[in-house]
């Protein structure tokens, strides 16, 4: 783990260990292995960020990241269904554990949860959003699977990537301030911008590993740019200008400091 997650993590302690044990009694409760609902946890803390800016009090905070990383894990899920793969973060995957029906049964229970219980408390902002970004998350899934790799273009790409990933952290970013009801477009836009470069910074740290896959430096290499990895990353990093752009515009940049060095720590 690097110096810039772990003071990310040491920062936000209190809320991370409420969240994993709501995590953890989930999996207990689905009977599934506890590697498969884990992660840096950068979508809940993004989120927990977003609610300390905003007042929200630590339990609804917790929901909040509950929820995002539900949602995440059930995408892994489908994602792993559909693309037939074995492993996932060192284990198995559900599908080869147990078989391809119960997986998608898990991964819809996991769905349903995050938007049951969001719907169990007065969040109706909150929920909306998250309704309209399942949706995104599952079209972009459909466009990455109809489309041949040789299809894929820059383009295609970053519709696709927004919608699978940062669509979610659009959410998270703004999850403060729709718990709130007092709904802020820029902190939306920088968890936007933000998704964008996570994802593709994750794309290329894969680089080597994903051959075969429409990735961002996979397309630039193809199109015959010189140094597909270096455009790649220059891209990711003026995504995250542009995230920090959006939070000094909505006056909160100061609260996502520790974020935004991890962030950088990876260009």
């Amino acid at each position: 783990m690097s110096e810039k997650l772990n003071v990310l993590w040491e920062n936000n302690g209190e809320f991370l260990r409420r969240l994993e044990g709501k995590l953890e009694e989930t999996a207990r409760w689905l009977n599934i292995p506890t590697y498969l609902i884990k992660g840096k946890r950068i979508r809940a803390i993004s989120s927990h960020l977003s609610c300390e800016v905003y007042g929200v009090d630590l339990d609804t905070a917790v929901l909040s990241g509950y929820v995002l990383e539900l949602i995440h894990a059930a995408s892994l899920v489908h994602d792993d269904i559909v693309d037939d793969a074995q492993t996932r973060r060192g284990g198995r995957t559900l599908n080869f554990l147990f078989s391809t029906r119960r997986a998608v049964l898990i991964g819809d229970l996991i769905f349903t949860k995050a938007l049951r219980d969001t719907a169990r408390r007065d969040l109706n902002l909150y929920l909306k959003a998250m309704s309209e970004t399942v949706y995104k998350m599952s079209y972009g899934q459909y466009q990455e699977d109809i489309t041949p790799f040789e299809d894929f273009d820059e383009h295609l790409y970053l519709s696709v990537i927004y919608n699978k990933t940062a669509s979610l952290y659009e959410l998270a970013f703004a999850s403060g301030p729709l718990i709130a009801r007092s709904p802020n477009p820029h902190m939306a836009e920088a968890g936007k911008y933000f998704g964008m470069a996570f994802q593709i910074l994750d794309d290329c740290d894969d680089y080597e590993e994903d051959e075969g896959k429409p990735t961002l430096p996979h397309i630039y290499s193809n199109m015959g740019i010189e140094d597909p990895h270096g455009a790649a990353i220059s891209l990711a990093a003026s995504y995250l200008r542009r995230t920090e752009w959006e939070l000094d515009r909505a006056g909160v940049k100061g609260y996502f400091e520790d974020l935004l060095d991890y962030m950088w720590s990876r260009i």
